[in-house]
């Protein structure tokens, strides 16, 4: 998490010019933020596959710089910073797509990818959107120069950006969001602006880690939307219901799902959400607080028994007996499945191992 102080006051609006349903009565999901339990993977996982990942000059892996993990039906895409790994079912290592660089077909660094139902790949690349075919040849690209992207998944027959835009001055600060629908032609089909935010005085400005946004759960399309501009001075009511609310997307509408309700805080200044998602039995979020710097909070919530699971390290695969906290991250099309990766060094190793890649999925 990058931090960064400014010197500015709130004042904030909500705007949502695409059609949206009011809040009403949403399932407020309980969060003591003052727990610190512990959850086996065993308890929340059906089962969970371990991949050794083939360690090779062109295939090193480095956990901290994975932007995305997908799946298709036969290969596992690696996405860091800098590259495009394709692995086998069984860990092999088959091929890099892309290079790095400023040409077609090249990418200047990773932000994120994803796969369309043509078996296409599609990375976002510095406002740029390229497209790969699974044997890694260059197909299309097309530059997006005023469209700083924050998360991409491509969903039925229309790829959405979400975009999050920033300008600064000596008075404040101005962020905007807006989801785009493109087609297959990459040419916009419609826009939803999602917020406008005017800051004056504000503390602090937050970058999230990963970008899980859009994500894709049976036919259901679910969206959070992180706000890394925090006032810790007001409590002001569009910034906190965005920060603590999970939305569903229907026919370019936005319908609040869920809301965090964080319970020995009830101001929500000094919490920081940095995604919302769920499954068809389970709600996750990972958040940051405050008032304990430095740690990075995992919630679990069994939508089955009503139990929460709020833990200051992470979860424990009590499956595979690894001893360290694990971090899940959902399936960007299906988030009844989730991954993490381990490094799990054996003795003899001369050299630290590729890391073990983790894929498992949740019980309903």
């Amino acid at each position: 998490m990058k931090r960064y102080f400014l010197s500015i006051t709130v004042i904030a609006f909500l705007l949502l010019s695409c059609s949206h349903a009011r809040q009403g009565d949403l399932l407020e999901i309980p969060i003591d933020i003052d727990q610190n339990n512990s959850l086996a993977l065993s308890e929340i996982a059906e089962e969970i596959t371990a991949i050794e990942m083939e360690l090779t000059d062109e295939s090193v892996i480095n956990p901290q710089d994975i932007q995305r993990i997908i799946i298709s039906e036969n290969e596992v895409f690696i996405a860091p910073v800098k590259s495009i790994l394709v692995f086998n079912k069984t860990g092999k290592f088959i091929r890099s797509i892309g290079s790095h660089g400023q040409g077609p077909g090249e990418y200047t660094g990773i932000d994120n990818i994803a796969l369309d139902k043509k078996k296409r790949l599609i990375v976002s690349s510095n406002r740029k959107i390229i497209f790969y075919d699974l044997n890694g040849k260059f197909l299309k690209e097309k530059s997006f120069p005023d469209l700083p992207i924050t998360d991409i998944n491509y969903i039925g027959e229309e790829l959405l950006l979400l975009v999050e835009r920033v300008n600064s001055d000596s008075k404040g600060a101005y962020l905007r969001s807006i989801l785009y629908q493109l087609n297959d032609e990459l040419q916009l089909v419609d826009s939803c602006t999602i917020k406008d935010l005017y800051l004056e005085d504000s503390n602090y400005f937050y970058m999230c880690n990963y970008a899980d946004y859009i994500l894709k759960r049976n036919k259901s399309v679910y969206m959070y939307f992180y706000n890394g501009y925090v006032s810790i001075d007001r409590d002001y009511l569009a910034e906190k219901i965005l920060r603590d609310t999970l939305y569903r997307f229907e026919n370019n509408r936005l319908i609040p799902e869920l809301k965090l309700k964080f319970k020995n805080d009830e101001t929500g200044k000094f919490i920081y959400p940095q995604n919302i998602y769920r499954s068809s039995r389970y709600i996750f979020t990972v958040y940051y607080n405050a008032n304990n710097p430095g740690k990075g909070y995992k919630f679990c919530y069994d939508t089955k028994t009503g139990k929460g699971y709020n833990m200051q390290g992470g979860y424990i695969d009590d499956i595979n007996q690894i001893e360290d906290p694990v971090r899940i991250r959902p399936f960007n099309l299906d988030t009844e499945m989730f991954y993490y990766l381990h490094t799990n060094m054996k003795p003899g190793d001369l050299e630290e191992p590729n890391p073990t890649l983790y894929i498992g999925r949740l019980k309903k």
